[in-house]
């Protein structure tokens, strides 16, 4: 299938410009996935890890707990991951730190296994994981950290994430 990239008079592309395989022919550049787009839609404050929660947060937590089961995500496919956190909030973060690093790859892993275009809800977790995850420096971080991902997994259940 040939491309066409030649714009039309008004600067814009004609009913001629084609789309395959999730990539804009003009751009060359992949389409944003809706988990890409929910993410920038959400406004994440760094506060909720580095100083506290607030009613903000809990938005944030319910559509992205809707987001996610309207997507696919499973309990399965986080649990070992929300396992591990939890195993880290029984220590202490100082004790635990490498673990906690660890992380981040078991969430590409996780998102790694599945289809991507497929499982948006995963993938708005590993954005959350990966952004979130970028603010924990002590203790009381990682527990701000650690009620912030509590707060989007309940919201998950709630609304009906199954196992």
């Amino acid at each position: 299938m040939e491309f066409q990239n030649k714009r039309n008079q008004s600067g814009g592309f004609g009913k001629n410009q084609q789309k395959e395989k999730g990539y804009f022919a003009d751009a060359g550049q992949p389409r944003e996935s809706q988990a890409e787009r929910k993410f920038k839609e959400l406004t994440y404050n760094p506060e909720w890890i580095s100083k506290e929660a607030d009613e903000a947060l809990i938005v944030y937590a319910e559509k992205a707990g809707e987001f996610m089961v309207r997507k696919g995500l499973t309990n399965s496919k986080i649990r070992s991951i929300y396992g591990e956190i939890k195993r880290i909030q029984m220590s202490t973060f100082e004790k635990e730190k490498s673990a906690f690093i660890l992380l981040k790859p078991k969430v590409a892993y996780a998102f790694g296994r599945e289809d991507r275009n497929r499982n948006d809800g995963l993938h708005l977790f590993k954005l959350i994981f990966d952004r979130s995850s970028q603010d924990v420096s002590d203790q009381k971080s990682f527990l701000n950290f650690c009620n912030f991902m509590e707060a989007i997994l309940a919201y998950h259940k709630a609304n009906g994430g199954k196992d």
